[in-house]
């Protein structure tokens, strides 16, 4: 797929060099008559040190953005990374589309693909998006110019893969995400690995990494226990088609310097490390086959209540505090290491197991009064937040939608005019849900993946509209009933006392003491160790569409069956 503002990689001067069987040490590689980098070849593998740091450019500490780490006035070294080798695979996707940012009334430089019939996949992508341009945005002026371009990676018949490479400045940077037909599934780069494996998998890298002058072995073993980017600085996973497993990390300490550096596990060792996941996504890079979208299942057999459908993680560990960023990548939403020999989650949002984490939701925007308030009240303390947007009001004021949406905050729809939904039928019903999802593409570039019905009310009809849309639905299990006190105090009261893991909470973007009471909230909540999380996120990549949810898939307590408050229309409850 070649999309906008994107570029075609050179396949030759991007190539890997391998070292000659047999052989061991250390050489430097040379291509083009330029020095890129250092070659460690040994018992495990060999491996490649790019010489750019923080994912870019040359530089001895972290900051500049999610994919800085360096001083952008320094130039880049031409490295051979396995991202500029892979050929892109999206002639194997059927109607594959592009979504492309750069063509809204603000733009910014970022495409990516959306795979009709593979939400999963496609949901994923719009979550790293727009962690991405959250990051980028707490960046400010450091991080530089960003430009992000998708491209399909991997695809068999139910097998998919992207990456979404992206610098910033001169600091460059990969997303890479994968993704199963069998249940709708996207995943991070751990899920190649087997769980029982990670310890064997990780005396193999340290093996590889062992080899390479300079490289810290102590940066490499902390980072094989964070998630991948956009969600931490652990390493991303890719195969090349001759079985190769690239094991890319985006910010290891090399000689001093936050460097990107690839350790490569040769052929022979890789297929013990697999999990199922793996040797499929393994396969369908091997041999590229077409996908088919009849091949998508959904859990949940025909089920509309989302909460009774989620699988629940095999393990859930105590509800931590976020971590602290260590100066390169993420700076928000970090989750606490998975620790030696265990396996980080592969699921392509912060880690809600270890994290002790909510989701909180705004109302009935866009307002032309307070949505700049609230957007910098959220992007000072550094927080996500998802907003539910009123289709007629987005059609009136779209430049606050594309600003909230270039921002990378969660844009959901909310309908087209606050109707009850669940008292609606036929075209009628249709129209409410699907003018609102038309005006959000064109304000925000793209189309939601998640509602909330006006008031809460919703029964099977309306799950099986929003479904067509692609479209799960978010209630809420706590309500501040700041439509109805309309007092900073009392917001942020009620926020004090309903704050626990899992919940997503609602409040509006339309009243003034709403918008005034946030920033206590947040002081608040990240004085009570909270990390906040967008709506999706706290789902864990388990909102499919057509299903209703009240809660996070991690929460404190089994979750109420109704919404606390039955809401009400221009007033901006629900």
């Amino acid at each position: 797929m070649t999309t906008p503002g994107g570029t075609h990689s050179d396949q030759t001067n991007g190539r890997h060099e391998r070292a000659p069987e047999g052989r061991t040490g250390r050489r430097g590689v040379l291509i083009g008559g330029a020095a890129l980098g250092v070659v460690a070849v040994g018992g495990a593998g060999w491996a490649v040190v790019n010489g750019l740091g923080g994912d870019g450019s040359s530089a001895s500490d972290g900051g500049g953005g999610l994919f800085g780490g360096g001083d952008p006035s320094e130039e880049p070294t031409k490295a051979p990374r396995i991202l500029d080798t892979l050929p892109d695979q999206g002639a194997h996707v059927p109607d594959l589309a592009t979504i492309d940012l750069s063509a809204l009334s603000e733009p910014v430089a970022v495409a990516f693909p959306r795979v009709p019939g593979a939400r999963g996949i496609s949901e994923a992508l719009d979550v790293a998006v727009n962690k991405v341009l959250r990051e980028h945005v707490w960046a400010g002026e450091a991080a530089g110019e960003l430009t992000a371009t998708g491209q399909v990676i991997a695809a068999g018949a139910d097998v998919l893969g992207a990456a979404l490479q992206v610098t910033e400045g001169t600091a460059r940077g990969a997303s890479v995400l994968y993704y199963r037909a069998d249940g709708d599934r996207a995943f991070t780069s751990p899920g190649l690995i087997a769980t029982e494996q990670w310890p064997a998998f990780e005396k193999a890298v340290a093996s590889g990494a062992g080899d390479v002058e300079g490289l810290d072995a102590s940066s490499v073993a902390s980072q094989l226990q964070e998630q991948p980017r956009p969600w931490g600085n652990g390493p991303s996973l890719l195969f090349d088609a001759d079985g190769a497993l690239h094991v890319v990390f985006p910010a290891a300490s090399v000689s001093g310097t936050r460097t990107e550096a690839e350790v490569v596990l040769d052929t022979a060792q890789v297929p013990a490390l697999l999990s199922e996941d793996g040797k499929a996504v393994a396969a369908a890079v091997a041999a590229p086959a077409g996908f088919d979208p009849s091949r998508v299942t959904v859990p949940g057999d025909g089920s509309t209540n989302g909460d009774k459908v989620y699988v629940d993680p095999p393990e859930v560990g105590p509800a931590a505090k976020a971590r602290d960023s260590d100066g390169a990548g993420p700076v928000s939403q970090l989750a606490p290491l998975s620790g030696a020999g265990v396996r980080p989650s592969p699921v392509p949002a912060p880690d809600a197991t270890r994290l002790n984490a909510l989701s909180l939701t705004f109302d009935d925007g866009p307002s032309p009064e307070l949505n700049q308030k609230l957007r910098d009240t959220l992007n000072e303390h550094r927080v996500a937040a998802t907003f539910y947007m009123i289709g007629q009001s987005v059609h009136a004021y779209p430049e606050w939608c594309t600003r909230t949406a270039t921002n990378g905050f969660e844009i959901g729809e909310h309908s087209w005019s606050h109707k009850q939904l669940s008292a609606l039928s036929g075209q009628k019903l249709i129209d409410e849900v699907t003018k609102p999802s038309d005006a959000i593409a064109q304000a925000a570039g793209r189309a939601p993946f998640v509602m909330r019905p006006p008031y809460g009310a919703r029964n099977d009809r309306v799950d099986d509209a929003v479904g067509a849309l692609g479209q799960s639905s978010q209630i809420w299990d706590v309500d501040t009933l700041d439509w109805k006190t309309k007092n900073v105090q009392k917001n942020i009261d009620a926020m004090r006392s309903g704050a626990a893991r899992g919940v997503i909470a609602l409040m509006h973007e339309i009243h003034p003491t709403s918008v005034q009471a946030v920033p206590q909230i947040l002081d608040d909540l990240a004085a009570g160790g909270f990390t906040i999380l967008t709506a999706s996120e706290i789902g864990q990549a388990q909102m499919w569409a057509g299903k209703h949810y009240m809660h996070g898939l991690v929460t404190h307590e089994i979750a109420p069956s109704a919404p606390a408050s039955d809401g009400g229309g221009s007033t901006g409850q629900g």
